[in-house]
């Protein structure tokens, strides 16, 4: 018995075992991996520098672990394995208890989200009716613009865990399954030439609403309305007008947020970041203070505190054709 007494210490730190810590801190971006043995990645999933995730299990020794189980907001397979060594491991006395993720009106910011949609139907899209559409139009200048995925309030202490602040409080199994919108004309109308997923029938605008909009403190029209009017501000700029004339080409970040700065200010060169997967743009998402107000200009917004923002993307990157 004294000779298995001995050995099991040794034993103890191979073992995977409930968290201890309540948050893991990422220090860089590193792949957040579905399984750490395989080392799949669905969507190409990366930590991003400063931001909290949930901790569901250690693998280690608990003091100096291998491996860290996080929740993420990946769509795919969202509970995800990161190396410990990407950050910091913390946890919130009593005294200190983490607060709440799902309350509205809490946010310090936003993040404008779009999509550079020929690229996300390319990826993402398959079966997407909006992406058929596509294929059949993709001469058309409503594809050669930026597309909203989504205007997000965020809260720094949450993360990207900040969300469901409404009646519904978890993801939905299919975006159409989520409970319907009440909007009006108006804000259909205008969510229809911004968002095409709204407009050919897929739902994304339920997922938005009940997972982002519920936590701040505008209605769904308003809401909405505010998010299809930064998306044009954002389609009028120089930048967009030089992305479209990249379709099909290489084009670099240095390249697209000197264009962004010299229309919207020094200020905005970190308020903007670039997001790719398989090398090519798929996103593009903006930092807003944590008020918005329909009065301002996008200069002004961005002339507001805001959070600095990171790119994924490399160096160059492939703007792809839609269709």
């Amino acid at each position: 018995m004294t000779f298995f007494l001995r050995l099991l210490p040794l034993f103890v730190g191979v073992l995977s075992l409930p968290a201890s810590a309540d948050t893991f801190v990422a220090k860089q971006s590193c792949p957040l991996y579905q399984s750490k043995n395989k080392l799949t990645n669905p969507n190409e999933v990366m930590t991003v520098p400063g931001q909290a995730y949930q901790v569901l299990e250690l693998l280690g020794n608990p003091k100096r672990p291998d491996w860290v189980r996080v929740t993420t907001a990946a769509l795919v397979s969202p509970e995800r394995w990161v190396a410990a060594k990407c950050g910091n491991l913390e946890s919130h006395t009593a005294e200190e208890a983490p607060s709440r993720c799902d309350l509205s009106g809490e946010q310090d910011s936003h993040v404008l989200a779009l999509s550079w949609q020929g690229a996300f139907c390319e990826l993402f899209g398959n079966g997407k009716p909006e992406c058929k559409a596509l294929d059949k139009t993709a001469t058309s200048t409503r594809w050669l613009s930026l597309t909203l995925h989504g205007l997000w309030p965020n809260k720094s202490a949450c993360g990207t865990d900040y969300g469901f602040c409404g009646e519904v409080k978890r993801k939905a199994r299919g975006f159409c399954s989520y409970p319907d919108i009440a909007l009006g004309d108006a804000a259909q109308g205008k969510l229809a030439q911004v968002m095409p997923s709204a407009d050919f029938g897929s739902c994304l605008e339920k997922h938005q609403w009940w997972k982002h909009g519920s936590c701040q403190q505008m209605n769904a029209d308003q809401y909405f309305i505010e998010a299809a009017r930064l998306t044009g501000l954002v389609n009028e700029s120089r930048m967009v007008k030089l992305l479209s004339d990249s379709s099909g080409k290489m084009q670099s970040t240095a390249t697209l947020r000197q264009a962004f700065t010299e229309e919207f200010g020094k200020q905005s060169a970190k308020r903007i970041s670039f997001h790719c997967s398989r090398g090519l743009l798929t996103e593009i998402r903006i930092s807003l203070p944590a008020t918005l107000d329909a009065s301002l200009q996008l200069n002004h917004l961005l002339a507001r505190q805001g959070p600095e923002l990171r790119d994924s993307c490399p160096a160059s990157f492939l703007v792809d054709t839609p269709g």
